[in-house]
């Protein structure tokens, strides 16, 4: 599974081994940036949890001998799904995790009454993928349609 990638408004905790000023909870800005003591603010968006912690520690070398850095990911804010449509609990969804279509369907309350579970629809950016419910469930075809989802996938239920 690749690693996470951080966005806007992800929210990370850093642990410095030995230093009291820099530990915490640190919500990623909407440009991208967060501020640290003693090293300030800086660009994450687009780095992974071991790319932050190793720039971290390097700006933090400035200051002291051999920091010892552990960074988590606290909350995912910046990725998600959306499903739309003949379900339960249509909206936005986190994509916290590897998610597949047949996941995401799961998780939403179920199909309404009359909603077309042969022809699901994923858009993503100008593409579009197909997804029948009914044969992945059976079993038919489920490696080609039951993609993963991607940041902003939304799925579509029509009625």
């Amino acid at each position: 599974m690749p690693l996470y990638v951080l966005g806007a408004n992800d929210v990370v905790g850093v642990q410095v081994y030995n230093e009291n000023s820099v530990p915490g909870t640190y919500a990623i800005g909407p440009d991208g940036r967060i501020s640290l003591p003693l090293i300030h603010d800086f660009t994450v968006i687009g780095l992974t949890i071991p790319q932050l912690q190793q720039l971290i520690t390097q700006k933090l070398s400035a200051f002291m001998i051999d920091p010892v850095v552990n960074v988590q990911l606290l909350r995912n804010n910046s990725k998600k799904y959306t499903i739309i449509g003949g379900v339960g609990k249509p909206g936005p969804y986190p994509l916290l995790q590897e998610t597949t279509v047949l996941d995401a369907l799961a998780n939403d309350g179920g199909f309404h009454e009359f909603a077309n579970q042969k022809d699901i629809i994923i858009r993503r950016g100008t593409k579009e993928f197909h997804f029948n419910y009914k044969d992945v469930i059976k079993g038919k075809n489920v490696k080609q349609q039951n993609i993963t989802l991607q940041d902003g996938d939304i799925i579509v239920v029509k009625e």
